[in-house]
C-alpha cells in the first residue's frame, strides 16, 4: 500500500525485477547510482587479530564463526559487535548502535552485513571465502563479494573504504 517502493538491486537482476513490476501493471523509473568513494583492495596480508583496526567489519558464514572470531578478538581485549541473520532484531539493533557509536570498534558479521544495514565500516575484511548455501559449501560469487565489500567506505565518513582478505 506503499505510495512508492525503492528496489536496490544488482544490475544483473533487473529485468526479472521490471518484468514482474510490468506484470503487476505497476509504473517504474531507473535510477543508476554511482559508488561516491574509492573501494580499495589492500595488498598488505591481513593477519587475524594483529591487523584489527577501528572500523573493521569481519565478514564470516556462519553464527558460529561469527561467536568464535568475536571471542577470539574478546581475548585480545578488543570489543565487537556480533551481527548475523538469525539473531532476533532487536539484539542487531543494539549491536549496530553500539557499532555506529563507537562502543564496539570491530564488527564480526555474515553476509547479512550486505543487506542493508548502514554501518560506518571502513575495511571489509573477508575472513572466509565460502560459504554453505543450503545445500553445499561453495566459494563466494562475483556479486556476493561486491555487494558485501561495498559496505565499505561510508560517505562523509570516510574518504575511501578499503577491503581485504584472510
Amino acid at each position: 500500500k506503499a505510495h512508492e517502493i525503492h528496489v536496490c538491486m544488482s544490475p544483473a537482476a533487473e529485468s526479472a525485477v521490471t518484468h514482474l513490476i510490468h506484470l503487476c501493471g505497476d509504473s517504474l523509473a531507473i535510477c543508476r547510482y554511482q559508488r561516491k568513494t574509492a573501494l580499495i583492495c589492500e595488498d598488505t596480508p591481513f593477519s587475524f587479530p594483529e591487523s584489527v583496526l577501528p572500523g573493521d567489519a569481519l565478514v564470516v558464514f556462519s553464527k558460529k564463526s561469527v561467536l568464535d572470531v568475536a571471542g577470539r578478538l574478546e581475548e585480545e581485549g578488543i570489543k565487537a559487535s556480533v551481527i548475523y541473520g538469525s539473531l532476533p532484531p532487536e539484539i542487531r539493533r543494539r549491536q549496530t548502535r553500539m557499532f555506529n557509536e563507537g562502543m564496539t570498534k570491530v564488527a564480526v558479521a555474515t553476509d547479512a552485513i550486505g543487506m542493508g544495514l548502514n554501518l560506518p565500516v571502513r575495511r571489509i575484511v573477508f575472513m572466509q571465502t565460502d560459504k554453505f548455501d543450503g545445500v553445499s559449501r561453495r566459494p563466494l560469487r562475483i556479486p556476493e563479494v561486491k555487494q558485501i565489500a561495498g559496505r565499505a567506505g561510508r560517505f562523509g565518513i570516510y574518504d575511501k573504504g578499503c577491503v581485504s582478505a584472510l
